[in-house]
C-alpha cells in the first residue's frame, strides 16, 4: 500500500468527496426517496404538563390510544411517549421490533408483555422493558380493560 503524506492526503480528499456526490447526483431519478425519519426535524422537548382527559383518542377495534408526544430532549435525544387502553384478551400490535429501547408502564389490568418468545405478566405499577432490536407485543390477559404507558427512547433512523 502507497504512504501518502499529510499534504497528499489534504489535496485528495476533496477529490474523493466532490468523485461522492457526483455519483450521488447521478443515481437513477425512479428510486423511491429514503423515508425521511430525522430527529434533527422534531420539535425540543419543553416543559409541560400532557392531561390524560385532554389527549385526543384514537380508537382500533375495541383498543384506544392517546398519543403525547414525539419530540427530541435539548442534546438531540428522540423521545415518543402515548397511553394505550386494551380490552380483555386483546393484542396492542402485531409482533415487531426496532432500534430504539422501549418501555411499558402498567396503569390498570394485566398484561402479558412477550419480548423475544418469553412472556413477562405485568400489573399495576409495574415496568417493562423492551431492548434494541427485540420482537416484542402484548396482550390483556386479564378480566378488564388494561391501560398501559409506553415511553421509546432513542431513534430509529440509525
Amino acid at each position: 500500500m502507497p504512504k501518502y503524506s499529510r499534504r497528499e492526503l489534504g489535496l485528495l480528499l476533496p477529490a474523493l468527496a466532490a468523485a461522492s456526490a457526483s455519483a450521488q447526483s447521478s443515481a437513477p431519478t425512479n428510486a423511491a426517496p429514503a423515508a425521511d425519519n430525522s430527529v434533527e426535524k422534531l420539535p425540543v422537548l419543553k416543559t409541560r404538563s400532557y392531561l390524560y382527559n385532554e389527549l385526543p383518542v384514537a380508537t382500533n377495534g375495541q383498543n384506544k390510544q392517546r398519543r403525547m408526544f414525539t419530540a427530541k430532549t435539548h442534546t438531540g435525544f428522540k423521545m415518543e411517549s402515548h397511553q394505550s387502553d386494551i380490552a380483555p384478551g386483546e393484542v396492542n400490535h402485531p409482533p415487531h421490533q426496532h432500534l430504539r429501547e422501549e418501555m411499558m408502564l402498567v396503569r390498570t389490568g394485566t398484561m402479558e408483555l412477550t419480548i423475544s418468545g418469553k412472556p413477562y405478566r405485568l400489573g399495576p405499577g409495574d415496568v417493562g422493558v423492551i431492548g434494541s432490536n427485540e420482537i416484542h407485543n402484548a396482550k390483556n390477559v386479564g378480566t378488564v380493560r388494561a391501560e398501559y404507558f409506553i415511553v421509546n427512547i432513542g431513534r430509529d433512523d440509525v
